[in-house]
């Protein structure tokens, strides 16, 4: 004769003894097993589990209940009168039915409830066992009234969240009194996607990792430094040229600056950046005290004539010249290229014919030290390309859009093709409908381009953003008139979280010598 599940028997044991209380209502033992339908939400899940375990084989109820064993164990000796303040989760019914086998009761209580209510109920019911979310038991702990209901019953606290903190354990078994056991949230699909971001940007950082070899943070800073200074002697130079800026007690308007320097309109964005970066970083001073916004077209202050500078002790042309060298020497000790130095060098000697429309505009260029973390942030990019394809499991095709193609085979163009998949459609431009990934990088303000990328993607899809973390000199001699808005990797992370990325992620970590280049790798995924 086939032996009777250990659930089955527990519930006839409870005969008409109350097994599920609602409210009001109770559900026998034998209630539930004659199939009695209680309410909606957890009640009904469980007599509908109770109805499912009933129908199974000796075999598979005894496998079934080793988990509710597991449970009945933690719950302890009878009595046992279990408060579960959750929904119809998976967990709470495995909970509920745990009770049940245990020879308890399960009160199924509701947990959008007024604190106060809550614990008026625990204390009517004599609990002896509360199952609830950690954040429902911080609340309940310090509600103001706790001490006025009767929770003297009360022996253990099952709640369900992340990781708590001790100081929220301390302070709620001091006011509640009982043993408190924290038990981890399932995996959501959300936790399970962000667990994979989070291996695929360590496995990028490896694979990224050979093209950081012997650069240090030390080097770092000291190029920049020596280039800084290169760029912003070489900025004031153009304009002393002209007689302007050459006595510190002499003020001119940026009016007569530009006009004096002979600066064409189209130039006079990229000169007016001059102006501000020089008295920002102390080569000149402003006499209004103000700094002007990155990008600002006209004057906006001091009346027509805009802003006064006073001016610096004259440069010379053979002082500036030197003053390369030691960016040079740098950058020469295994940082980058030497063409990408001395683009900018070359750049800067033709500074007065730029301004004066004798040259025309060359295309604007990547900054210079980006050119050092290219290796570095290109691997790491691929792999995360590469991740991100070989993990797709949908049944339509991996949309891939990639913004601001440099070139005619990109990384992410490589990494798609290094392994072929089928499944992968790679596009240059958005077709109005949603990506699974974006790969871009930044030319506008983190809250823009944030709330403009992300709204490209698909639920739960990637944004692999390339962005500016630090201000590059050098664009003010080979850049854009326009300038670059850049801003440090907390602007950027906030921008993302707020337009819905539960998840962001930055390469290469924060104080890593790569890092120190100014540009970053940040990995995001969309809610």
């Amino acid at each position: 004769m086939a032996s009777t599940p250990a659930l089955v028997s527990a519930l006839r044991e409870l005969g008409d003894r109350p097994a599920v209380v609602v409210g009001s209502r109770a559900i026998s033992g034998i209630g539930l097993l004659l199939g009695v339908s209680p309410p909606g939400g957890l009640p009904r899940a469980l007599a509908e589990r109770v109805a499912q375990h009933a129908a199974l084989a000796p075999s598979a109820a005894r496998t079934a209940e080793q988990r509710l064993r597991h449970w009945a164990g933690v719950l302890g000796p009878l009595p046992i009168r279990h408060t579960v303040l959750h929904p119809a989760t998976d967990l709470a019914v495995e909970l509920g039915l745990a009770t049940l086998l245990a020879g308890g009761t399960v009160h199924c209580g509701d947990p959008e409830q007024q604190p106060d209510e809550l614990l008026a109920a625990l204390a009517a019911t004599g609990a002896t066992h509360l199952s609830l979310p950690s954040a429902l038991l911080w609340r309940l702990s310090r509600q103001p009234g706790l001490g006025d209901h009767d929770l003297g019953t009360l022996r253990l606290i099952l709640h369900v969240g992340p990781e708590p903190r001790q100081d929220d354990v301390y302070e709620a078994v001091e006011a509640l009194g009982a043993v408190l056991a924290h038990v981890r949230a399932p995996h959501s699909e959300d936790e399970d996607a962000d667990r994979r971001l989070r291996a695929d940007a360590e496995a990028a950082e490896a694979a990224a990792w050979k093209h950081s070899i012997g650069v240090t943070a030390e080097h770092v800073r000291d190029f920049g430094a020596h280039l800084d200074r290169a760029v912003l002697a070489s900025l004031l130079l153009t304009l002393q040229q002209y007689g302007v800026l050459t006595d510190p007690a002499q003020g001119h308007h940026e009016a007569e600056i530009l006009a004096t320097a002979r600066v064409t309109p189209a130039e006079r964005p990229r000169v007016r950046r001059w102006l501000d970066a020089l008295a920002r970083h102390g080569l000149i001073s402003r006499q209004d005290g103000g700094a002007r916004q990155d990008g600002d077209a006209q004057p906006h202050d001091a009346g027509a004539q805009g802003p006064s500078y006073l001016g610096a002790p004259a440069l010379a042309a053979a002082d500036v010249r030197e003053s390369w060298r030691p960016a040079a020497e740098s950058w020469a000790d295994g940082l980058g290229p030497a063409n990408a130095l001395d683009r900018v060098r070359r750049g800067a000697a033709r500074l007065p014919k730029l301004i004066s429309g004798e040259e025309a505009p060359r295309p604007g260029a990547a900054p210079v030290r980006w050119a050092a973390s290219r290796g570095y942030l290109g691997a790491a990019l691929g792999a995360l390309v590469r991740a991100t394809a070989e993990a797709h499991t949908g049944p339509a095709p991996l949309r891939v859009l990639e913004l601001d193609r440099d070139g005619a085979e990109t990384t992410v163009a490589r990494a798609l093709t290094a392994r072929p998949r089928p499944d992968a459609e790679h596009h240059l431009s958005p077709d109005g409908d949603r990506y699974d990934l974006v790969v871009a990088t930044a030319t506008g303000r983190p809250e823009e381009e944030a709330a403009a990328l992300t709204a490209l993607l698909a639920p739960g899809g990637r944004l692999l953003l390339l962005a500016p973390t630090a201000e590059q000199l050098d664009l003010l001699v080979t850049g854009d008139a326009r300038g670059l808005a850049a801003e440090p990797a907390e602007a950027w992370r906030a921008a993302l979280t707020a337009a819905g990325c539960p998840t962001v992620l930055a390469l290469p970590a924060d104080g890593h010598p790569m890092g120190l280049l100014g540009q970053r790798l940040f990995a995001a995924r969309v809610g």
